[in-house]
């Protein structure tokens, strides 16, 4: 019986030919679509899964409410070592800091390095990250002592054993003692080389007291303790050692490793691989519209097509067929076409990993043969086909023979057209959403882009304070000014655009209340600085060389500053940042946006910074002629050269560095653009596809009407009318809905674009447009066949 049935819907499958093809190629791209962005989801939730005590292990963060900090992962150095102490449910604690960019050498071979992490020797204890070499528990014993990644140990020593041998890094002679495997695509933490916490005070500049929230603490807790009461605990310790920033509202709380990797936070570690919970969410809701896009699609072809076979149905049941029997065989019917559409889906998303990794900036293989894939392609194949197969076997195998062979019964009657009607209104109502959606987020990125930062970014380049160039500046800068397509020199401590060092020191001010306290984002600047970045000073002046006491007792505060501090006319008067700092407000800058739109502009205080004593972060800015550009890289290449003969010479432009900022909204945008496209397609597959029910049911019909007197374009509107009409149902729908989520979505940036109404009605139109040329081309085709044929047909 199963053979026979099978047999019969194949033979319906090949004598309808072209409605199979289109049901089966949009469910297909559609089951395609939701797997690629299923596998990245997966991948996504999946992270640092595969360390040994991933249950166990758990991040310190830091919430402030006053300051804005909701999980901030900085936490003092002092904390760590404290609270494993103090604490007996804590069984080992580590901290984490992120190296600067450093120069490693062995022997001819030098490069940049920039994925270093400081940990202490627990690290390895609490992480699973396996070693190729050496010994973990002893691998960052001494200050001097250093873990490299594979691949690094490759690019330096070849395949000589390097456990033992020995790297320079900065003029520093370190040894290798141990090699680690290179982490798995899923780990939150990646780093090619880790020092030993004694080593951190030879290569970098961060503080280690408590008031210096400049570490990522992570404990492994005891078998069996419940974290939900360790916060409040470890604060209590910050108190006890009396933290600055505790003691005025910091609490702490813990975090669990799994939930790291997906927590965007303002402050970010260099080699941390970190998501978004928010993109997570975003793009399985894509996912799941684009396979209802298409399921809603294949569902009401099948029920269009189902209600022909109404005959049929009375000829089975004449002959003695059951209900049961006639409803298996529309089931069958269903789950043959869904399980050829999940076979090509398949073929498609190996075709499209490739083009799919490289827009979502990953490397993902999945495994279509992994038990969790095979169960979620089970259900969905199962599901899908049951909802497809549902209506002609429930209604279809119910119709009266008597009634269906004397034509009382009118094919597709009853619930039929309601249904369809509603499901097309449904499809549409989605594709245009994700449509509004793309060109919503097409504006917020262009928006971001183009929007004045209050400064000047292009011909600009940045080159890095490394080896000779801090304690040679002042000849550096004389020697680069000489150029004449070189039009000014200046510099920065660290890049504004990537960091963002918040202080909450002991400022001071002339005409500030007892209890008001402010914390301000230290930008250590060099002269020229607003000159040179084209910067609006609102009131007083900006820093001259010509004036000794500017280099140290002299201050520029931007807008927010003084806007925050509540101080009326503050250029002339005091500030100071601690007991041995006090100096003058000189000049208020204009606000400027020198972080991503995603962050609201912070509180700036300016001051002149002595490159000399500046560390890796620092950043020389040298603007150049725009129609000079390749003569002044040349001379820049030459300065680095002759002050930095080892450093390797490297450079970006500034314009470059904030392209950077954006390229999550990038990725967001391609991805809203291709989906939402591809939601269009299938639905106007679906529309062919019903179109070309609508003309053939209506063949005879047409030729009386050619008989008549209607012409083709009269007649073409009637078939194309009714779909017309839904689609515009449709967009009454999907406006609101649109609107709610994307104002919902857009309030993660502090300057977002607007929701004009042109927003929604040129998705809307462009919808529209694609529908009536796919609708209307087939009516017309239906309307200019000749009148003869029409009236033949049956």
């Amino acid at each position: 019986m199963f053979g026979s049935h099978l047999k019969t819907a194949w033979r319906n499958l090949v004598k309808h030919k072209v409605f199979a093809a289109i049901n089966v190629i949009g469910l297909a791209i559609g089951l395609a679509c939701c797997l690629l962005i299923l596998f990245w989801v997966q991948g996504e939730l999946g992270y640092d899964r595969f360390h040994a005590n991933a249950g166990r292990i758990f991040r310190i963060v830091s919430d402030w409410t006053e300051k804005g900090w909701d999980g901030v992962e900085g936490t003092p150095a002092p904390l760590a070592p404290a609270v494993e102490k103090e604490l007996p449910e804590i069984e080992k604690t580590a901290r984490l800091a992120a190296h600067n960019r450093l120069v490693f050498r062995h022997g001819e071979k030098a490069f940049y390095e920039d994925r270093g992490v400081i940990v202490d020797p627990a690290f390895f204890e609490i992480f699973s990250f396996p070693f190729a070499a050496g010994n973990p528990r002893e691998a960052l014993a001494g200050p001097y002592d250093l873990v490299i990644s594979e691949t690094m140990a490759a690019k330096y020593f070849g395949t000589e054993d390097p456990v033992g041998l020995t790297l320079d890094v900065e003029g520093r002679s370190c040894v290798v003692r141990g090699v680690v495997k290179d982490q798995p695509g899923r780990s939150t933490i990646r780093f090619d080389f880790a020092s030993s916490f004694a080593f951190i005070d030879q290569l970098s500049g961060l503080s280690s007291h408590w008031g210096a929230f400049n570490f990522t603490t992570y404990l492994l807790l005891k078998e069996g303790v419940d974290p939900a009461g360790l916060g409040p605990k470890i604060t209590q310790v910050g108190l006890s050692h009396k933290s600055p920033q505790v003691e005025r509202g910091v609490r702490f709380r813990l975090q669990p490793l799994a939930r790291v990797h997906l927590d965007a936070r303002p402050f970010e570690l260099a080699v941390m691989d970190l998501g978004d919970a928010k993109s997570v969410y975003l793009f399985s809701v894509i996912a799941v519209f684009v396979l209802v896009v298409a399921c809603v699609n294949f569902v009401n072809l099948a029920t269009a097509r189902s209600s022909v076979r109404a005959r049929e149905v009375g000829l089975r049941k004449t002959i003695g067929a059951g209900r049961g029997e006639i409803a298996r065989q529309f089931f069958g019917e269903s789950f043959l076409l869904v399980g050829g559409a999940f076979l090509i889906a398949l073929i498609l998303v190996r075709l499209l990993l490739p083009s799919f990794n490289r827009l979502a900036g990953k490397t993902m293989s999945p495994n279509l043969l992994r038990l969790d894939f095979l169960a979620g392609a089970a259900a969905v194949l199962v599901v899908t086909g049951f909802v497809a197969g549902l209506y002609p076997a429930l209604v279809l195998s119910g119709f009266t023979p008597v009634h269906v062979l004397r034509r009382t019964f009118a094919a597709g009657g009853g619930k039929g057209p309601a249904l369809r009607k509603i499901l097309v209104v449904f499809q549409f109502a989605l594709s245009i959403i994700l449509l509004i959606g793309t060109v919503v987020f097409a504006r917020q990125y262009r928006a971001m882009r183009t929007k004045d930062l209050g400064f000047t970014k292009d011909n600009i380049v940045q080159i890095p304070v490394k080896e000779n160039i801090g304690k040679n500046y002042p000849a550096v800068k004389a020697r680069l000014n000489r150029h004449p397509a070189v039009l000014a020199v200046t510099a920065e401590l660290y890049s504004f655009a990537e960091n963002s060092y918040r202080s909450a020191g002991n400022f001071d001010w002339e005409g500030r209340a007892p209890d008001q306290n402010i914390d301000l984002v230290y930008a250590g600047v060099d002269f020229g600085f607003f000159e040179a970045l084209d910067l609006t000073l609102l009131e007083g002046r900006s820093f001259s060389e010509d004036r000794a006491a500017d280099a140290r007792e002299a201050y520029i505060l931007n807008e927010e500053a003084v806007r925050r501090m509540g101080i009326q006319d503050p250029v002339g008067k005091w500030f100071s940042v601690s007991k041995e700092r006090k100096g003058t407000i000189i000049g208020v800058v204009k606000n400027a946006q020198f972080r991503s739109f995603r962050f609201k502009e912070d509180p700036r205080l300016f001051y002149i910074t002595e490159m000399g004593s500046a560390d890796d972060m620092g950043l020389v800015l040298v603007k150049v002629d725009g129609s000079r550009i390749r003569e002044a890289m040349s001379h820049i290449r030459s300065v680095w050269e002759e002050f930095n003969p080892i450093s390797p010479f490297e450079y970006r432009f500034l314009d470059e560095t904030y392209d950077r900022l954006y390229r999550s909204e990038l990725r967001t945008n391609l991805v809203f653009q291709a989906f939402a496209g591809l939601s269009v397609f299938i639905g106007c597959l679906g529309l062919l596809g019903l179109a070309s029910f609508t003309a053939e049911r209506r063949t005879k019909e047409i030729g009386i009407r050619k008989i008549l007197g209607a012409s083709p374009r009269r007649i073409a509107a009637l078939i194309s009318g009714q779909l017309t009409t839904w689609i515009l149902a449709a967009n009454v729908i999907a406006w609101p809905v649109a609107y709610f989520a994307l104002n919902k979505l857009l309030q993660a940036y502090t300057y977002r674009a607007s929701l004009t109404a042109w927003v929604f009605i040129l998705p809307s139109l462009g919808a529209f447009v694609l529908a009536e040329l796919t609708v209307g081309g087939l009516s017309l085709k239906a309307a200019q066949a000749d009148p003869r044929k029409s009236l033949w047909h049956e």
